[in-house]
């Protein structure tokens, strides 16, 4: 689909409570499909990230999936981290979907100076497969 160092989280392994830990290497961990992205900052017109949810929740009210895209100069994320923004369906919930709401794709224009990103996905139960990438360009508003 795109090239592998703009995608944040490649959808390889179901999302449960065990493999729900953000990334904090360069290297993409197997264990949950996770890495950290070097982008060296956005133009001003920032970028796109997509998430594409699988429906292996989708009968389930209960699951939840809080997610946010994190950005900071530091490659392990121990200090200066700035959350850009948040995977939603509704901007109210801040960044929650419910698994009843999948599948779905969401996307989120956002803009940074920080060197290095990552997705900070955390999950209340087994969610599915979660696939989360840098569009190589901005959608501009209609």
């Amino acid at each position: 689909m795109f090239d592998a160092n703009l995608i944040l989280m490649d959808g390889s392994v179901v999302t449960t409570t065990a493999t729900d830990t953000p990334a904090t290497s360069l290297t993409r961990d197997a264990a949950t499909g996770a890495a950290v992205i070097d982008l060296k900052g956005t133009g001003k017109n920032g970028l796109t990230a997509v998430m594409i949810l699988s429906d292996l929740a989708g009968a389930a009210d209960a699951y939840t999936l809080t997610s946010f895209l994190e950005a900071s100069d530091v490659l392990a994320f121990t200090s200066d981290i700035h959350k850009l923004a948040s995977f939603d369906v509704a901007g109210a919930t801040g960044g929650v979907i419910l698994g009843i709401e999948t599948p779905l794709t969401v996307l989120v224009k956002f803009a940074t100076k920080e060197r290095y990103l990552r997705i900070n996905a955390t999950v209340s139960n087994d969610f599915g497969y979660i696939k989360v990438y840098l569009a190589p360009f901005d959608f501009n508003k209609l």
